[in-house]
């Protein structure tokens, strides 16, 4: 009897946070950064209100996720920017739900674990080339960038220390999304790349400490902000709820468990 009860109590939760069950798909476009942490978020969801399931497709960058949603394409984004002065016709609201630490990291053959901020900015201005120079072996540093516009690089530019004052080397080579970037480096001998920890932890990749500062640590201090955009016509149903859900303590374990941290 009291087994029968609990379940009967656990049915009627389920009723009250997602309504009736029913077959319901949320496809969230945009940035590649912290896909891994909404997938999170979604299978979490997904376990409180069965029969929804959440969808993030491959990048199409913010700026793609931003375009898709306001014309009407889709009905909610995601984005690891804010929305610019030229995009806020759209009329989009914005909705943080996580921090993204930005970070660096290498290929396993490099064989070394931090860097300084410094010599950061030397390998990626081009005035170190060999890993000798900072304590790894006798090897040519391939260097891995994202293009200009970047959320990723954005951060660097705004808070990396000497970050904004280097012309990054042209011996580089330039990757247009987070996965493309971790698998370039999980593949190429001597390289060396930044990205998101949320997405590069998935990787057979080496994540560099910062001057002694790992991006588990609550102070780290490089990271952006992950959102969700909507118009708040379109914020009915089961999207409603994943927003509700994704902003709320309810969905603070999966993004932790994803390697971010919650918007509180």
């Amino acid at each position: 009897m009291k087994k029968s009860i609990t379940s009967v109590a656990l049915s009627v939760m389920c009723l009250f946070l997602c309504g009736p069950v029913m077959a319901d798909e949320i496809t969230i476009v945009g940035t590649g950064s912290g896909s891994s942490v909404l997938k999170a978020i979604g299978d979490a969801f997904s376990q409180r209100c069965p029969g929804v399931t959440v969808a993030v497709p491959k990048s199409i960058g913010s700026g793609g996720g931003i375009k898709a949603v306001g014309s009407d394409k889709n009905v909610i984004g995601r984005v690891a920017r804010g929305i610019k002065d030229k995009e806020k016709s759209y009329g989009l609201s914005y909705m943080p739900y996580a921090k993204n630490p930005i970070i660096f990291f290498t290929n396993k053959s490099v064989g070394i674990d931090n860097l300084t901020a410094r010599q950061v900015c030397e390998i990626y201005s081009g005035k170190i080339t060999n890993w000798k120079d900072v304590g790894g072996r006798d090897a040519r540093i391939r260097v891995i960038r994202r293009e200009d516009g970047d959320s990723s690089l954005g951060v660097l530019l705004k808070s990396f220390p000497g970050f904004s004052e280097i012309t990054l080397t042209p011996r580089s080579k330039t990757t247009l999304s987070d996965p493309s970037t971790c698998e370039l480096a999980e593949s190429k001998a001597d390289a060396i790349a930044f990205g998101t920890y949320a997405n590069a932890r998935n990787y057979n990749v080496d994540i560099l400490t910062i001057d002694g500062k790992a991006p588990t640590e609550m102070d780290y201090p490089y990271a952006g902000t992950l959102a969700l955009i909507f118009k708040e016509k379109n914020k009915t149903g089961s999207v409603k709820k994943f927003v509700e859900f994704s902003t709320s303590s309810a969905s603070h374990a999966a993004i932790r468990q994803a390697g971010a941290l919650p918007v509180l």
